[in-house]
């Protein structure tokens, strides 16, 4: 008797957990399939309380079921058949009513009630597979970015092998013939035609080594951002004509025509005459190189609207559809393999790119192969700088009778400023240090304060916070109301923020030529 007690409360304590403590749904139905039971799992759930479907038949309470096609499973049960409902055909069992994002993920399995070998009705449970989805859908996630991130390591690690035996190439090839023929004049003496040749040959694979290291010296300094233009008037028709100077005697080698169509006038632009040159310069380079006897290369310049338009046209071979998305990417070239017909490191249309960038241009390439390619480049333009000496000009007008103060605590830096304001007509004082600076300002009278401070921000100075909290919380009789100007010496938002947020009026990094610095005063002036 105590064994058969013991056995019922065991069996009442496991229908009390399941009732009210399972972490899944669990719901009987007898064999009319009338709801029998329904756990509090599916009360918190569905929303849908035991006291109201208890007694109720399924398919009433929950005619989706029926929609949906499970009047089969449940006639499977009845039958001795067990269904297992997975999510991923299922998605769902019963509808709940905590689906943060609107869809239900449950998994379930509908399976006989059987008491001494007869059916006497079915019970199915409901489990919510949410997290489970979510933490392998992130699992999947972090596989594919694993398995993203190996794929571009190892193309990584392709492209510097390759990019190893290029350069292994490239040096060694000029390197060769300059070695080759200096041993051949040392040996013996040669007649003048050979010595001719020789130093033409010994002259053209120096030079060819000169722009292969310039080329990657100026990729390291863009990818380090150490690349500074010096900017000034410059009239691109004078730098293409001279990009094309240097390409002349190659161009006449191979047997390339080298064409310019410039419009007349209104070329002129701010920019950096030298890397402006490098940029026509390669491009007329690339087009060259990839142009076969006979052909010819084309360059042209335009205006159209605010923009000036260079064109570098070629009649050559034209690009691999499938090179041209990474044509402007480092290191890539439409043929790595050692035995290619073409030389080159693959970086020179890439550093095109990013000099372009830096002027504030765009770049881009059309071609079809066997028809040649066109590379377009537009730039800013400046019509008003047609004459390259209105700007100073206008500079040193403007700055007549301007009271300056330059503050900087490295004797060189502050001697530069100095000069290159007060050969723009203004009267500098120069002191070292923000404290000098203030009490110079206290010494001042109100006629004689600065029409505006220009301080040096770098690495090291301490002119730039030191000073301009306690200047802006002066009087204007003190020079509390004095327009700065912060010069720095490294180009980044992160420091541009900080300061000018600090109180400074403009910010201006280095390296800037005289007239920038002159122009960013005057606006201050005229503001």
């Amino acid at each position: 008797m105590t064994s058969s007690l013991d056995s019922d409360l065991l069996n009442i304590a496991v229908l009390r957990w399941l009732d009210t403590l399972a972490q899944q749904g669990i719901f009987t139905t007898d064999r009319d399939l009338v709801i029998r039971s329904w756990n509090r799992w599916l009360e918190e759930h569905t929303g849908h309380l035991a006291t109201t479907v208890v007694g109720r038949g399924l398919f009433e309470a929950f005619p989706d079921l029926e929609a949906r096609g499970f009047g089969g499973y449940y006639d499977g049960a009845l039958g001795g058949q067990m269904k297992v409902l997975a999510h991923g055909l299922h998605r769902y069992v019963i509808p709940a009513l905590d689906a943060p994002d609107g869809e239900l993920r449950q998994s379930g399995r509908i399976t006989p009630l059987e008491l001494d070998g007869v059916i006497v009705g079915t019970i199915t449970v409901v489990e919510d597979v949410a997290e489970r989805i979510v933490s392998e859908r992130e699992l999947r996630s972090q596989i594919e970015a694993s398995d993203r991130a190996r794929a571009l390591a190892e193309e990584a690690v392709q492209v510097k092998d390759e990019f190893l035996t290029t350069l292994s190439h490239e040096i060694r090839t000029p390197l060769n013939a300059v070695i080759g023929w200096t041993k051949i004049l040392l040996s013996r003496p040669v007649e003048a035609p050979m010595l001719a040749r020789a130093l033409e040959v010994i002259d053209r694979n120096a030079v060819a080594q000169v722009r292969l290291i310039d080329d990657m010296l100026d990729t390291a300094r863009i990818m380090s951002g150490k690349l500074r233009l010096e900017t000034g008037p410059v009239d691109l028709a004078r730098v293409a004509l001279a990009a094309i100077d240097v390409v002349a005697p190659t161009a006449a080698a191979k047997n390339v025509a080298l064409r310019a169509e410039f419009e007349p006038e209104g070329l002129m632009m701010l920019g950096d005459a030298d890397r402006l040159q490098q940029i026509v310069w390669n491009l007329l380079a690339n087009g060259i190189k990839f142009t076969e006897t006979g052909g010819a290369v084309t360059v042209g310049i335009t205006s159209e609207n605010a923009n000036l338009i260079l064109t570098v046209a070629d009649t050559g071979e034209g690009i691999p559809v499938d090179f041209m998305p990474v044509i402007f990417e480092r290191f890539r070239q439409a043929d790595p393999s050692a035995s290619r017909r073409h030389a080159g490191l693959g970086i020179g249309l890439s550093l095109v790119r990013q000099l372009v960038e830096l002027h504030g241009g765009r770049i881009n390439v059309t071609s079809r192969a066997g028809e040649g390619s066109l590379f377009t480049v537009t730039f800013p333009s400046r019509p008003d700088l047609a004459s390259g000496q209105s700007l100073a000009a206008d500079a040193r007008v403007a700055l007549a009778n301007v009271r300056l103060l330059v503050i900087d605590d490295q004797p060189e830096g502050r001697d530069l400023l100095t000069v290159a304001l007060e050969q723009q007509g203004a009267a500098v004082t120069g002191v070292a240090t923000a404290a000098e600076a203030l009490a110079l300002l206290d010494r001042s009278s109100r006629y004689e304060l600065p029409h505006v401070i220009v301080a040096d921000v770098g690495e090291g100075a301490d002119a730039d916070l030191t000073l301009i909290r306690p200047l802006c919380a002066r009087s204007p009789e003190r020079g509390g109301a004095i327009p700065t100007v912060a010069v720095a010496t490294y180009d980044h938002p992160r420091s541009k923020r900080r300061v000018l947020a600090a109180g400074f009026n403009r910010y201006l990094a280095k390296p800037f030529s005289p007239d920038e610095l002159a122009a960013t005063v005057r606006s201050l002036l005229r503001g």
